[in-house]
């Protein structure tokens, strides 16, 4: 992303920023002067006297300021592109931002919303670079992340896989901030697109996913075969890398802590920050893939499992990886810890309702022990787990 865009983006989110702020302070401004009891409904409406006048102006001031200050970026944004060039710990800064609130900035325009986007990465060594070949590997990153970041600790399971068993690599990178569903569509319209426009006929697809971004595969797959888009039927095998598929125990507590803020009028205005969670996020509550699996309840009041039961796309080989900071093998898996962020249950497909559980047979999933989330991007287990299942020809 060029710097004048992300100067620009930067200062957009920043004056929302601070509308959000002052929505807060002003709620609490306005429940202190009504003398609300500790627990009950808070009052409704601005705060009174100064303060509402003074809440009013700064919102008033914050627009015009907007608005001014993105003329003048406009105008400098070439010359700060040479000054300061585009690199690969901004991209993650904004990788990052698109994920807590990558919603609102597609919502809004925001020049910092990542638009989806496939990138053909290298099949070898710098110096002896593979023309693209029939055999594409796509890899989908998680929340919060760019395609850059499947290296982790100079390590790189997608190159790793392309350098010794000859796919070529196809990173793809979203907006991790919108709705599984969202980026499943657009994600299926680029693959339909890539394959129609690859330069020699395509002998197989396969894709991996780590954490949301199994997820967006999935959801992806689905699209495909709803529509009945060409590339589906080129795709032989998937992996699920620490993917969620039936949500994480975060997100189901950061709903429990914004429900408990709302009980007292002086803790309720903060309720409005564990609102800031963008839709992504929400999403991975309990794992959501279609539209129909948010569309019709407030996930803010309502902590309810709407999913329709999405089994594994068929006539494909589907494999999963979890982790565990269990260090001691051999428990059930119940007892196994998360990995920080998911529970092997969920990341492995497993459910107590049969119409959930994805039926995934054991020899295709892998437990990892003492390991945690982002682990599992370095971690050599990973790599040859993925070499048995996707190196045979």
């Amino acid at each position: 992303m060029e710097t004048g865009k992300a100067l620009r983006g930067s200062t957009h989110l920043a004056f929302d920023a601070v509308d959000g702020v002052t929505h807060i302070v002003e709620g609490m401004y306005r429940n202190i002067a009504a003398g609300a009891w500790p627990l009950g409904k808070s009052p409704e409406g601005p705060a009174p006297g100064i303060a509402g006048f003074v809440h009013t102006a700064i919102r008033q001031v914050s627009g015009i300021s907007r608005s001014s200050l993105d003329l003048v970026l406009k105008q400098v944004a070439p010359r700060l592109d040479s000054i300061a060039p585009p690199g690969p710990r901004r991209e993650a800064v904004i990788a990052a931002l698109n994920g807590v609130c990558g919603d609102h900035l597609a919502r809004t325009g925001n020049p910092l919303a990542i638009q989806t986007r496939l990138r053909v990465g290298r099949a070898g060594p710098s110096d002896n670079i593979r023309k693209p070949g029939g055999r594409l590997l796509i890899a989908i990153h998680g929340l919060s992340m760019n395609d850059q970041e499947w290296t982790w600790q100079n390590q790189n399971h997608i190159e790793t896989l392309a350098n010794q068993h000859g796919f070529t690599p196809v990173y793809v990178s979203y907006n991790s901030g919108k709705h599984i569903s969202d980026n499943g569509r657009e994600l299926s319209a680029a693959l339909d697109a890539l394959v129609a426009g690859w330069p020699l006929p395509v002998e197989s697809i396969t894709l991996i996913g780590f954490s949301m971004g199994g997820l967006v595969a999935r959801s992806a797959m689905l699209r495909a075969q709803q529509r009945q888009l060409g590339w589906i039927n080129q795709v032989d095998k998937a992996v699920y890398i620490g993917t969620p598929h039936h949500g994480a125990v975060l997100e189901r507590g950061g709903f429990w802590l914004q429900k408990l803020l709302t009980y007292s009028p002086y803790t309720a205005p903060f309720a409005v920050l564990g609102r800031i969670r963008s839709d992504g996020i929400i999403d991975l509550r309990h794992g959501n893939l279609r539209d129909e699996d948010w569309q019709h309840h407030d996930a803010d009041s309502d902590n309810g499992d709407y999913r329709v039961p999405t089994p594994l796309a068929e006539g494909i080989e589907h494999y999963a990886i979890a982790a565990t900071l269990s260090k001691k093998p051999g428990e059930r898996l119940g007892r196994l810890l998360g990995d920080g962020l998911v529970h092997p249950s969920s990341a492995t497909g497993r459910h107590a309702n049969p119409r959930h559980d994805l039926g995934l047979n054991r020899e295709n999933t892998r437990i990892l022990y003492d390991l945690g989330h982002l682990g599992m991007l370095c971690d050599p287990r990973v790599s040859d787990q993925l070499a048995s299942w996707l190196g045979r020809v």
